[in-house]
C-alpha cells in the first residue's frame, strides 16, 4: 500500500499572526512605493488606453508568420507594434501605437509620396512651429490629377492638396496633423506587408476612446472589489467584509505598482489580470474565513490571535496546493505563451504570490486590528449548529 504524499505534517503550528506587525510594515512600504511609482514614473499604457492603430490582415501564403511579420513591423519606425492570431492561424491582428504628428511621421509620408509619385516629390513640415502645416514639393507644376494622386498616397483629403506651382502648402492644424499621422502609420504598415497579407479591416483608436476605456476599466475594478466585500460581509460579518476589501486593495495596488516598476505594457489584458487576481485572492481568503467561522464555535476559550493561527494552519496544506498548482500553470504561460500574454502572465504570477500572502497576513491581521470579538459570532449560526448536533444525537 502506498502512503499518501503530504506537503506538510498533519498538524502545523506556525505563528503567522505573531508576524503581523512585520507584515504590516512590509505591506505599507509596498503600497506606498506602488502609489509613488504610478505618479512619478507612470504606467506604460498600451494601445487600448493610449490610442493607436489596429489592422486585421489575412495571410496570402498559408499560416501567418508572426516572427517574420514582427521583424518587419519593428523596422518600420512606427514605435510599438504587437501581433496576435485573430480567429485563425492565417489571420492576424496588428496593433501599432498611436502616432505623433512629428517629423518622423512626415518623413514616413514623404517616402510614401516619393514611391507613389517618383523622384522630386517630397514632403516636410513648414518651419512655423505653431501650426501643423506641411510643404509639398514636386519637380514641376502640380496638375489636378497629380494633386489627387499625391493626396491618396499619403492619406490626405483631396481638397487639402491643391494643384498649382510647387512647393504647395497643405494647411493643417496641429491636432489635424496628429490625426493624419494615424493614416500615415496605416499606409506605411500596409506598404511593408502588402506582398504577404490581404488587409480586411483598419481602425484608428483615438486618445478619447482610449481614455474612456481606461476610465471604464478603473470603475469596473472598483465595483468588483466592492461587490466582493459586500458578498463577504453578507456571508460572514461586516469585519470580514472590510478585511477582505483591505486585502484585495493591497493585491491590486501592488500589482499596479509592479507594472509601473517594470514598465510592462498596461492594456486590457493587464486589466483582466487585475480582476483575475482579485477573484483568485478572495477564493483563498474565503476558505480561511470559513475555517475561522467554524472554529469560532468550536474553540470558545481561544483568543482571536490563537484562533486565527489555528484556522490558518488547518487550511495551510490546501492553500499551498492550490497556490502551487496555479503558480506552475502561470509559469508555463510566462515561459511559453509568447509576447501577447506576457503582461497577463507576469501579473498573474505576482498575483498568486501576493494573493496567498494577503490571505494569511493582511485579511486575518485586519480582523485583529479591528478588534473583532469572537463572542459576537452570529447567534443564529450557534442555534443552527446546536440544532444540527441535537438532530444527530437523537437520530436512531
Amino acid at each position: 500500500m502506498f502512503k499518501p504524499v503530504r506537503l506538510l505534517p498533519n498538524k502545523t503550528n506556525f505563528d503567522f499572526l505573531g508576524k503581523r506587525r512585520l507584515a504590516l510594515v512590509l505591506s505599507t512600504i509596498l503600497n506606498i512605493a506602488s502609489i509613488a511609482m504610478v505618479f512619478v514614473v507612470g504606467l506604460n499604457f498600451g494601445i487600448d488606453f493610449q490610442g493607436g492603430i489596429a489592422i486585421e490582415a489575412k495571410s496570402l501564403k498559408g499560416d501567418a508568420d508572426l516572427a517574420e511579420t514582427r521583424r518587419i513591423g519593428s523596422g518600420l519606425g512606427l514605435g510599438e507594434v504587437s501581433l496576435q492570431e485573430f480567429g485563425a492561424k492565417d489571420t492576424i491582428l496588428i496593433r501599432i501605437q498611436r502616432q505623433k504628428g512629428d517629423e518622423a511621421c512626415v518623413a514616413n509620408a514623404s517616402r510614401l509620396l516619393t514611391k507613389a509619385m517618383g523622384n522630386g516629390w517630397s514632403m516636410k513640415p513648414v518651419a512655423d512651429t505653431q501650426s501643423g502645416n506641411l510643404e509639398l514639393t514636386a519637380p514641376g507644376r502640380i496638375s489636378d490629377d497629380q494633386a489627387a494622386k499625391a493626396a491618396a498616397a499619403v492619406g490626405l483629403p483631396e481638397n487639402l492638396v491643391r494643384s498649382g506651382t510647387s512647393p504647395a502648402t497643405v494647411a493643417l492644424e496641429q491636432d489635424q496633423r496628429d490625426e493624419w499621422c494615424q493614416q500615415v502609420g496605416i499606409l506605411v504598415a500596409k506598404d511593408a506587408l502588402a506582398s504577404a497579407y490581404d488587409f480586411r479591416r483598419t481602425e484608428s483608436v483615438g486618445p478619447k476612446v482610449g481614455g474612456e476605456l481606461l476610465h471604464t476599466g478603473i470603475i469596473s475594478v472598483g465595483l468588483v472589489l466592492l461587490a466582493i466585500a459586500i458578498y463577504v460581509w453578507m456571508r460572514f460579518e461586516w469585519q470580514f467584509g472590510v478585511a477582505a476589501l483591505i486585502a484585495l486593495v493591497h493585491d491590486v495596488l501592488t500589482t499596479v505598482g509592479l507594472f509601473a516598476i517594470t514598465q510592462l505594457e498596461f492594456n486590457l489584458t493587464a486589466l483582466a489580470a487585475l480582476l483575475t487576481i482579485a477573484g483568485y485572492s478572495i477564493n483563498d481568503t474565503v476558505v480561511v474565513f470559513d475555517r475561522v467561522r467554524e472554529n469560532l464555535r468550536r474553540y470558545k476559550r481561544l483568543s482571536l490571535v490563537e484562533l486565527l493561527n489555528v484556522s490558518t494552519n488547518e487550511t495551510l496544506a490546501r492553500t499551498l496546493m492550490t497556490s502551487g498548482t496555479v503558480f506552475l500553470a502561470v509559469l508555463a504561460l510566462v515561459l511559453f505563451a509568447g509576447p501577447v500574454l506576457y503582461s497577463f502572465s507576469i501579473a498573474m504570477l505576482w498575483g498568486v504570490i501576493v494573493g496567498t500572502y494577503s490571505s494569511i497576513w493582511i485579511a486575518n491581521a485586519s480582523l485583529v486590528y479591528m478588534h473583532f470579538r469572537p463572542d459576537r459570532v452570529r447567534p443564529d449560526d450557534d442555534e443552527k449548529e446546536k440544532t444540527r448536533i441535537t438532530d444527530v444525537e437523537v437520530r436512531p
